[in-house]
């Protein structure tokens, strides 16, 4: 069974904890290239620095969203296992599972539900503007792109609408399960269209909403193997970690 939990962290509490799993060794592998690597089931303890969030070039812009979030300057540490079992009292920000889930309803390709969610007062407000600057990726970048995700018949900048849409939903939701009186927002597209799903893993983006299903992006399936076009179901607060 797939899980992960991910906790945010000062540097100075980082390094306190960083000793003791040290002490029982316990090594943390560094995020180099992309943050979602330590989500790989590879990799029991992993650690992304602050600095790695604009340190990959084809992920530079689109994780502008950290620099705009409450974690900006600390670290994130993500594990197999819930830290407590290693005697480090720790609540996570996140547990990611994945879930058997296929939600019934999805805007599809209806540009007008599209739409209605990219400009999303709310979204537009949160959205760092370095985000929404898709000229810094060339045309020669932007059709490469497009080629390597199978995407054909719309150019870049509608890939981009989707992309925006999805994280939209998340801040305001359109489509969402109701459990109990909870809202639970979800991915609305294929691996292929959705960008950056680090920021619903991470709590960046939709840290509202206690529950949320989230469908990797290709970096995630490409670098941390997560599965395409699957759910996973991302779970914040005390009362699931009691449980785990």
């Amino acid at each position: 069974m797939y899980i992960k939990y991910a906790y945010w962290i000062t540097g100075k509490r980082f390094n306190k904890i960083k000793t003791k799993l040290e002490e029982k060794n316990i090594s943390l592998i560094g995020a180099k290239k992309t943050v979602c690597l330590p989500l790989s089931s590879r990799i029991d303890y992993g650690v992304v620095h602050p600095e790695a969030w604009s340190k990959f070039e084809p992920c530079r812009r689109q994780l502008s969203w950290y620099a705009r979030s409450k974690f900006v300057g600390q670290y994130l540490l993500i594990s197999s296992k819930p830290l407590s079992k290693s005697g480090i009292e720790l609540i996570p920000e996140t547990i990611i599972e994945k879930v058997k889930f296929k939600p019934k309803h999805l805007p599809g390709k209806d540009s007008v539900k599209i739409k209605a969610l990219y400009e999303n007062k709310l979204f537009l407000k949160q959205c760092p503007s370095e985000f929404l600057d898709i000229s810094t990726m060339d045309n020669d970048m932007q059709e490469r792109w497009l080629k390597v995700m199978g995407i054909r018949g719309i150019g870049y900048d509608e890939l981009f609408k989707e992309q925006c849409a999805n994280h939209a939903n998340f801040i305001d939701p359109e489509y969402y399960l109701r459990e109990g009186n909870k809202i639970v927002p979800y991915s609305i597209g294929k691996t292929n269209k959705i960008c950056s799903a680090c920021l619903q893993f991470f709590n960046i983006i939709g840290s509202d909403f206690t529950t949320k299903y989230v469908v990797p992006c290709p970096g995630a399936a490409l670098f941390a193997g997560l599965s395409v076009n699957k759910y996973y179901q991302v779970q914040s607060g005390v009362t699931h970690y009691l449980e785990t």
